[in-house]
């Protein structure tokens, strides 16, 4: 299957690495980048997927159990949270919890710094604090579905992506998080039904490149690899510099055995991003299979040392 983002691969199989006939490795992008090896964008690049910037009416949701020091504290932690200063924010929530603030916005803050620290577990249980004071907000639902996607709790992560697009059915980032849940789960069919959904609402932009990236991941664990080669080809319309839809590709075209169309993804990937480890490894294994030994072990060698 190809490079799903967001990160964090569908279940990692990507990585046409293995294999030597170029297997089905692609990535999703999680929505974040899944990237590592299966770029199902991960989902990290999926960070925005709850943006706390529309968070502005929910400062009237906090409860009035602040005293000054809790007050002072909270407008520190959204100015350091303002600044990247994800590590410093939590602590101020933190210390304003102690002197007993409390609040929607409070815990669906804390919780994105987590998540932008890889902090997934914890951001887990902000959110379900947040949704215990908010138990209709869209936003945080899809967000408790990113991070439950993260720690590989799909199950958790596909109930919570279905309460916030019960809630928000227009929501084009919740029906990848939804479809990346699905995938992740081995349910391909839905996946692509969730990824097409998306691509229905925000055929372009970032969303649009992701789920389409992602419908091509399904697609391949589907065996329908031409149709997966058009996704790739309908994400790269968007974003031409996208890595991981050039090496979805490639796998895709490896399966088929037009290796030498699949050099020339791997290539361009590896031109856009010379540190991208997976697409050296998988290569090598294309100029293997086109019996290009020396060039092929140069790409597996440059694969290795970048952490393959």
């Amino acid at each position: 299957m190809g490079p799903m983002e967001d990160t964090s691969p569908i279940g990692n199989t990507s990585s046409m690495e293995d294999t030597s006939p170029i297997g089905n490795t692609s990535s999703m992008e999680d929505t974040s980048s899944m990237e590592d090896t299966s770029s199902m964008e991960d989902t990290s690049s999926m960070e925005d997927t709850s943006s706390m910037e529309d968070t502005s009416s929910m400062e009237d949701m906090d409860n009035k159990l602040r005293d000054e020091n809790g007050e002072s504290d909270l407008a520190r932690a959204d100015d350091l949270y303002a600044q990247g200063e994800y590590e410093e924010a939590i602590a101020a929530w933190e210390r304003a919890e102690r002197r007993g603030a409390y609040g929607f916005s409070i815990f669906y803050k804390k919780a994105q710094s987590l998540r932008r620290l890889g902090r997934y577990e914890e951001a887990v249980a902000s959110l379900e604090k947040a949704l215990e004071v908010e138990s209709k907000n869209a936003d945080a639902w899809r967000a408790h579905a990113f991070c439950c996607s993260q720690i590989e709790r799909d199950e958790i992560a596909l109930s919570s992506a279905e309460r916030s697009l019960a809630i928000d059915p227009a929501n084009a980032r919740t029906w990848i998080v939804r479809g990346f849940a699905l995938h992740r789960l081995g349910q391909y069919e839905r996946a692509v039904e969730s990824y097409a959904r998306a691509i229905e609402l925000c055929p372009m932009g970032s969303d649009g490149r992701r789920a389409w990236n992602n419908r091509g991941a399904a697609l391949d664990n589907l065996h329908r690899h031409e149709e997966a080669i058009e996704s790739y080809d309908e994400a790269l319309m968007i974003d031409p510099f996208d890595i991981y839809p050039w090496n979805n590709k490639g796998v895709a075209l490896g399966i088929l055995s037009r290796h030498e169309e699949a050099v020339r993804c791997f290539q361009k990937a590896i031109e856009i991003e010379p540190l991208y480890a997976t697409a050296w490894k998988n290569l090598g294994l294309a100029y293997r299979a086109l019996d290009r030994d020396q060039e092929a072990e140069e790409a597996l060698s440059r694969a290795r040392e970048l952490g393959l």
